[in-house]
């Protein structure tokens, strides 16, 4: 439990050091757990005389004795990050560091209740600082005003407070999705995305789409480490995600389930028009997936920046300025399909070409950037 809270100072911290101190403490913490499970079971943690087992010795002992280790896949990932560390140096990212905090807390609050009817709550307040705990479960935001600090949190973790934003957004979409009858069927694979909610025939203003789509791409950047979130953009983050609870709050249930029930509907009679053996999402929900997955992994477009609606066979692509203050850009790109539907996978190939050709001959890129992009686009 000491070393369980040092890693929580640490994870608070901001260097790089922190971060290492943030897996090497957690590994030992569950380490020296796992051998405490072991000595309840009646067993020894010796190996001989002056060396005791690993805990991958502990783990394949606790197996044999019919022990489960919850979250067993994602701590022997752990171990290897631990090792990495300690054997071939590197730095783990913030990222990572969230990663496994989370899943030490989640094995210690699951270990502790079973084996030793404790709970982590109250037991850590006696091996870590309340300063640091506050600012923990400032990232597990359950209301509008837990919510409200996460902008405190961002002027020292901006990417944890980011993905604490959005792991709250997410819930705020779906449990508004179960009072209205959105079900798993027709669930999109990226609730935070504003499409969720207008697909199933929820209208949200241009302004406020816009703002959660951008919020939801900087996420997606920002963990495939093309992009940095600042402190500004948690603030941006948590405002639009504070003005879409307001919406919905607004939005009368029974008018809404209705609204979703005919949009339900409407996708069903949809279905037909197109090859469903190799298009499973409505043509401008597959479309606006495709096109956005494409506008963010080009390395031909990187370090752009794009907002992207498809509606009614309309493609708008927003290219945002290269530098502040400038004017966005906007492209827009019609496709139609033919009566089975089976050649929109040639359309939005037709269509990223297109917008290749636009974004690469933009006057506001500096030149080095611009011929750097070309030349990438000739070796794609």
């Amino acid at each position: 439990m000491e070393l369980l809270g040092h890693a929580i100072t640490h994870f608070n911290g901001t260097s790089e050091l922190d971060r290492k101190l943030v897996i090497l403490h957690l590994s030992n913490s569950v380490e020296l757990l796992l051998k405490d499970m072991i000595l309840d079971s009646g067993e020894s943690i010796y190996k001989n005389p002056k060396e005791t087992i690993t805990i991958h010795g502990c783990i394949e002992l606790l197996g044999t004795k019919k022990i489960a280790v919850p979250f067993l896949n994602k701590l022997e990932l752990l171990v290897d990050e631990r090792n990495a560390l300690q054997h071939r140096f590197g730095s783990p990212n913030e990222l990572t560091a969230i990663f496994y905090m989370n899943v030490a807390l989640e094995f210690f609050r699951s270990v502790l209740k079973q084996h030793y009817s404790q709970d982590l709550d109250e037991l850590i307040a006696q091996f870590a600082d309340e300063k640091d705990l506050i600012a923990l479960k400032m990232r597990e935001p359950s209301n509008d005003s837990e919510l409200e600090n996460l902008k405190k949190l961002g002027k020292v973790h901006p990417l944890g407070a980011l993905l604490s934003a959005i792991a709250y957004l997410e819930k705020t979409i779906l449990q508004f999705g179960s009072k209205v009858g959105i079900g798993d069927r027709y669930m999109s694979p990226f609730p935070v995305s504003a499409r969720y909610l207008e697909i199933n025939g929820i209208e949200l203003s241009a302004g406020l789409r816009d703002r959660l789509e951008n919020t939801r791409r900087l996420r997606n950047q920002a963990a495939h480490g093309r992009a940095e979130p600042t402190r500004e953009d948690v603030v941006v983050a948590v405002s639009s995600i504070e003005e879409l609870e307001k919406f919905l709050a607004s939005l009368n249930i029974d008018e809404t389930r209705n609204k979703v029930a005919i949009a339900r509907k409407q996708r069903e009679a949809e279905r037909p028009s197109y090859e469903s053996s190799r298009v499973l999402l409505p043509p401008d929900q597959w479309m606006h997936e495709t096109l956005k997955t494409f506008l963010m992994s080009e390395p031909a477009l990187g370090g752009r920046k794009f907002i992207i609606d498809v509606r009614d066979s309309l493609v708008s692509v927003s290219h945002l300025p290269h530098k502040l203050p400038g004017s966005a850009r906007v492209h827009q790109y019609t496709f139609t399909l033919n009566e089975k539907g089976d050649n929109i996978s040639s359309e939005s190939d037709r269509i990223k070409s297109e917008i290749l050709k636009d974004c690469l001959m933009s006057s506001d890129e500096p030149v080095s950037e611009t011929k750097s992009a070309a030349k990438a686009q000739r070796a794609v």
